[in-house]
């Protein structure tokens, strides 16, 4: 129905004159039944996270809303400092609710701008000033684009409270406003449709960061884990919103209004969907929606982050990034609007030094101005397609340049594809070069993952099937094949049980432990904190918006549900730092250090440096302060198999005394944990260095109760597991192969009983020897619904070429093709560790038994945390 004048009636719809009405003499108040549960408005979302829904919104919570009192800052201060509002907000989005709604409510005026002043920032400029308008709110979008209008910016200076809401607050946006408008006072708020308007609110006039302040009176929020589980101080959740603002529900929807609007803890709340953390004072910040946390090509994204980065660029206004398909491939697609034209690849170089290679654009798009919704935010879907950034490239000078040139266009869907240009730079990732080494096979030629990774171009990898490269070749592998490994053989003919019942045992201390918030890291932290009473120095950095003691209290909080929080300066110190970075003097006995990139490979050099430069910085802190140092390490330094051409002699197995023996060390992780065993015995031989080995095996879930670690992603062992599951076969030859699985919870009391052993006792391997066999790990699979059937090798490896055909199938084989040699299957060679058991039996340690219920139960858990999910 129309409501209109009479000179404006539409004899084609019905309408309802208001001149009529006017006219009505009867002017007494409507006597209705209302109370306070009743419907006072239906509003659509925006649609922003899917298709609008209309919600319906009680008196309760809008009384709630706009009532001035001290305690709801917002009215309260809209009503002491101003006294006029000119708004432009389409009545159909519930900020204008706080436009009309707390003025009128409270006496204020409301201007309404036309649309054309909405879309003018100077007429809209001028009509504020011929208003006097003192109060003004917008979206940051809309804001940012004001204020390139002179009018505008000084229309704004007359007012006394600038109100931002509806998209996240850019910090660039707050800093503007404090320099240009120190006497405004500014607020951020907060609150999703389905919660009357805002449930949080914050007056940022004097605040460094951005948050949305505290819950409003009458509201109570609750900060939760995946499982609904309240979570502390600093760690991020899901944001659930209750009290009195908290909808009635969604009109004719009552499936998704029981899926959305639930009771928790006693309270109605509604599951906001974004991600939130408590900050000091109660304040919550919020980090983006659930849904803004994307997938790429297998990666997690932020947007948020991206933006973030992107946004800090001098000369750029807005931002906005987004997942898009070009020419049939997913990039990530920035768009910005700046002050003067940019040069991208300056904007990519500048970013990419705070920002990881992958959440770095691959295409960009420079545009005059934002597209808006009407109601003034990003209009994400009416955003132009962007370009991909490419740069100048010669052309292929032979067939095998073209040949990669052509694998390269294929895999990322690029129809040409230079000489010279980098497959990550285009867009590719570690997910994507397994397509690469199957494409290559294909067309003969055998590379690897680490070729793909130092040779990223068509002519690099080209280059390695011509007889220059062969020399080439050669001396990349000089670095471990030219060692004289001889003068570090007493080291390793030392390290026996005679030392250990002849040596002195060594007590730990006070500690400095790196990689505290990782899987092993932070239950080393815990058994050091609940069985031993020395003091613990944490070497971490603060990432991702949070800070270094935040990152440690939220990973102690995630795997034992306590922070530590009174023994926080006493007992547990967080020292802010890295393990590649000088690092002040500690008054400790003992480094352990976990800290380490765990990727296979890298395009960069972020492997060598954390896992090669930070270990021998770590060498040099303990000499320096007489420290002992304990290097964790990984059993397949001397356990992915041997060189072509090379043989064990029969029946030899490796263990703690072997450190080369001509073994296969090209996956880049492997062989940057090589060279750092050989720095730490070289320290040891040389310099006198006091220091332990620990070669760990496959970190498995606590056996306490079979939590596993959340980046589970990264367990190149359990990674094996979800191929078979995925191709649902496996060779019969497998089925007899022994699978490890050690607690980890049991490997960190392991690591810190054999940390005690005397100085000569240095290399150990802290690994479970109850083994089981990989066709009874199968069958339990089976048991779980995760059939993988035992097949002759040419099926499996007929399978295997059929997963590496299908593009996202391909993407999953990461964890096994990593550990090949030229696209040929590689065995893992025998390995033990009888001389680390010997040692930990005379500690009094003996490894649990992999028993099925524990198995059963390690994969209950991987399979509910969605691993085997494709």
């Amino acid at each position: 129905m129309i409501i209109t004048t009479k000179d404006r009636l539409d004899k084609d719809r019905p309408t309802v004159d208001i001149e009529e009405l006017l006219r009505e003499p009867n002017t007494s108040r409507p006597d209705v039944s209302l109370s306070k549960e009743d419907a006072a408005y239906m509003i659509y979302t925006s649609g922003s996270t899917g298709k609008p829904k209309g919600v319906t919104i009680a008196h309760r919570g809008l009384v709630n809303y706009v009532t001035d009192t001290p305690e709801t800052i917002l009215p309260h201060a809209m009503v002491n400092e101003g006294k006029v509002i000119t708004s432009v907000t389409t009545f159909s989005f519930d900020m204008a609710v706080k436009e009309f709604g707390i003025p009128l409510f409270n006496g204020l005026t409301v201007t309404v701008a036309d649309e054309d002043q909405c879309n003018d920032a100077s007429a809209l400029g001028r009509r504020m000033k011929e208003t006097k308008t003192d109060l003004f709110q917008a979206t940051p979008s809309r804001l940012l684009t004001l204020l390139e209008s002179q009018d505008f910016r000084e229309a704004l200076s007359q007012c006394k409270v600038i109100i931002c809401a509806g998209e996240k607050y850019p910090q660039h946006l707050l800093k503007k406003l404090q320099t240009e408008y120190p006497e405004a006072r500014i607020f951020n708020t907060y609150g999703p449709t389905e919660i009357t308007v805002s449930s949080n609110i914050r007056e940022l006039t004097h605040d460094d960061a951005v948050t949305v302040g505290r819950p409003l009176p009458n509201v109570k929020e609750f900060i939760v884990d995946s499982d609904g589980n309240e979570l502390p101080f600093g760690v991020v959740g899901e944001l659930y919103i209750g009290g009195c603002g908290v909808a009635i529900g969604y009109h004719n929807l009552p499936e998704m209004t029981a899926e959305r609007f639930i009771d928790y803890r006693g309270t109605r709340i509604y599951k906001s969907g974004d991600y939130a953390r408590w900050r000091d004072g109660g304040n919550v910040e919020i980090l983006g929606r659930k849904d803004n946390q994307v997938k790429l090509r297998g990666l997690r994204i932020e947007l948020g982050e991206v933006e973030s980065a992107i946004a800090k660029v001098e000369g750029v206004k807005s931002v906005a990034v987004k997942i898009n398909s070009i020419k049939g491939q997913d990039h990530l697609c920035a768009y910005f609007t700046a002050d003067r034209p940019l040069n991208i690849a300056a904007i990519r170089d500048e970013i990419g030094k705070t920002l990881t290679k992958y959440m770095v654009p691959t295409a960009w798009l420079q545009l005059d101005k934002m597209p808006m919704t009407p109601n003034g935010k990003t209009d994400l879907r009416a955003l132009p397609e962007a370009k991909i950034e490419r740069n100048m490239s010669e052309a292929a000078a032979n067939d095998i340049e073209r040949a990669f040139c052509k694998i390269f266009g294929e895999i990322l869907q690029l129809e040409q594809v230079g000489a010279t240009e980098d497959f990550f730079s285009l867009g590719g990732t570690s997910l994507l070069v397994t397509r690469v080494m199957i494409e290559a096979e294909k067309a003969g030629y055998r590379v690897t993952f680490q070729d793909v990774f130092s040779r990223p171009t068509p002519r690099m990898l080209a280059g390695l099937f011509t007889d220059e490269a062969a020399g080439s070749e050669q001396a990349t592998h000089d670095e471990v094949l030219d060692y004289d490994y001889s003068k570090l053989q007493p080291v390793l003919d030392a390290n026996s049980l005679e030392s250990f019942k002849s040596g002195t045992q060594q007590q730990l201390g006070d500690i400095l432990l790196t990689g505290a918030t990782g899987y092993l890291g932070i239950h080393i932290l815990h058994e050091f904190l609940e069985n031993y009473s020395g003091k613990v120095y944490c070497l971490l950095r603060g990432k991702s918006g949070f800070t270094a003691e935040e990152r440690l209290k939220g990973q102690l909080f995630y795997y034992f549900e306590r922070p530590y929080d009174d023994l926080l300066g006493k007992r547990l110190f967080v020292i802010d730092g890295d393990i590649t970075k000088p690092i002040d003097r500690l008054p400790v006995s003992t480094v352990i250090n976990c800290a380490a990139v765990v990727k296979h490979f890298s395009a960069g050099t972020e492997i060598e440096d954390v896992n090669i430069g930070g270990v021998k910085n770590l060498i040099d802190y303990c000499l320096d302060n007489h420290a002992r140092l304990i290097q964790v390490s990984t059993m397949s330094t001397v356990s992915m198999g041997m060189s072509d051409g090379e043989t064990l002699a029969e029946g030899r197995m490796i263990g703690e005394r072997d450190l080369y023996f001509k073994q296969l060390l090209e996956n880049k992780y492997v062989r940057s944990k090589f060279l750092a065993e050989r720095l730490v015995l070289e320290a040891v031989a040389d310099k006198g260095l006091n220091a332990k080995i620990m070669r760990v095996g496959n970190l498995a879930a606590r056996y306490s109760d079979g939590e596993f670690q959340i980046n589970n992603i990264t367990n190149s062992a359990m990674g094996r597991l979800k191929i078979y599951a995925l191709l649902g076969v496996c060779p019969y030859e497998q089925l007899d192969v022994p699978m490890e699985f050690s607690p980890i919870d049991e490997v960190a009391k392991a690591i810190l009983l054999l940390s005690q052993t005397p100085k000569e006792c240095v290399i150990f391997h802290p690994y479970n020897h109850n083994a089981i066999l990989a066709g009874n790990v199968f069958g339990e699979m089976g048991n779980l619904g995760l059939p993988v059937r035992p097949v002759e090798r040419e099926d499996f490896d007929a399978a295997m070429a059929e997963a590496g055909d299908d593009p996202v199938k391909a993407k999953l084989l990461t964890s096994m093709l990593a550990y090949q040699s030229g696209g040929k299957h590689v065995a893992h060679i025998p390995r033990h560790n009888s001389y680390t058991m010997q040692v930990l039996y005379r500690m009094g340690y003996h490894w649990p038994v992999t028993s099925w219920d524990y198995v059963e139960q390690f994969i209950s858990v991987i399979k509910a945390m969605g691993f085997f999910e494709f």
